[in-house]
């Protein structure tokens, strides 16, 4: 058997995603384009050399130019979207109503860049940073207390995000401050002034600081997540992936800031402070693998990094 080359395997999987939307299976395909159902199902699984005749063939059944046979979809198949590298923290674990070890943490990681990377990245390019931070929290929070056993806190503005199984069965007024759980925080870090960097550029290069912000000074477990955009490329742009997880379960009142904010729309809020940041860089469990990432994160957050 034949192994698969890069290009062709490309090539297949756009036959078969094309087959699936116009509704044949591979035999009625097959039959379409009057060749053998083995042929058809090596050039999907991309180990054939296909001809441009058979190209050809294969448009006409589908109704489509050729060209359109080569123009790629805006993402990758989500069983070829790989994992994040990260560099891991096995020494990571903790119990706040249930337990949530490393692995759980990454399982979740990968999870939440898998679907983040699954949607069309004009979606990225539509909202600002504060609502991508928002939705990559959404998903993470669904991601980890699926894997620890949780659940997500019931009501919008319920604290912490993730609560004991035993918590669904809670009225909202203790939904509000459940005593057990995990708050998970998600920040894009600050940026120089006028850098003029855009959806699906790294920020990395030209962050100034990590910090995360909370409603209220009360926030002493804390699970803080760096996102930028370090993920697979599409034309030049990078999708938004997990970059660092940090975890302190020793947070104070001094470790965060006054709060501001204006009233009307806008939620009052309350930044960390820099013996805050020092602490969660202490409990670093996840960093993106790439030395500018590891470089950075330990300078911002204070934290020796060991081999």
């Amino acid at each position: 058997m034949k192994t698969s080359d890069p290009v062709q395997k490309v090539f297949g999987n756009r036959i078969r995603e094309l087959r699936k939307i116009k509704g044949f299976s591979q035999e009625d395909f097959a039959l379409e384009c009057k060749l053998d159902r083995t042929y058809v199902s090596q050039v999907e699984l991309g180990k054939r050399n296909i001809c441009l005749q058979n190209i050809q063939v294969m448009a006409d059944a589908l109704n489509m130019p050729i060209a359109a046979l080569f123009s790629l979809p805006d993402i990758l198949p989500s069983t070829e979207i790989p994992t994040v590298n990260y560099r891991i923290n096995q020494s990571f674990s903790t119990h706040c109503g249930f337990k949530v070890s490393f692995q759980q943490v990454l399982m979740a990681a990968n999870a939440t860049a898998k679907q983040l990377q699954q949607l069309p990245f004009a979606l990225y390019q539509q909202i600002d940073l504060k609502t991508l931070s928002a939705i990559v929290g959404a998903v993470f929070v669904n991601d980890l207390a699926t894997e620890v056993g949780a659940i997500v806190n019931p009501i919008e503005k319920g604290h912490p995000d993730v609560i004991p199984m035993e918590g669904k069965n809670a009225s909202e007024s203790q939904l509000r401050n459940y005593p057990a759980g995990l708050e998970i925080k998600v920040t894009v870090g600050n940026v120089s002034q006028g850098s003029k960097l855009q959806s699906g550029m790294p920020r990395i290069d030209q962050l100034t600081g990590i910090t995360w912000q909370a409603h209220h000074r009360e926030v002493n477990h804390l699970l803080g997540l760096v996102i930028d955009f370090a993920g697979i490329v599409s034309d030049n742009r990078y999708y938004p992936v997990i970059t660092g997880a940090f975890y302190a379960d020793n947070l104070s009142v001094e470790d965060w800031g006054e709060i501001s904010g204006t009233t009307g729309r806008n939620t009052k809020v309350t930044g960390m402070n820099a013996s805050g940041r020092k602490k969660m860089g202490q409990g670093w469990i996840l960093l993106f693998d790439q030395d500018k990432y590891l470089t950075k994160y330990s300078d911002k957050l204070k934290f020796t990094l060991g081999k």
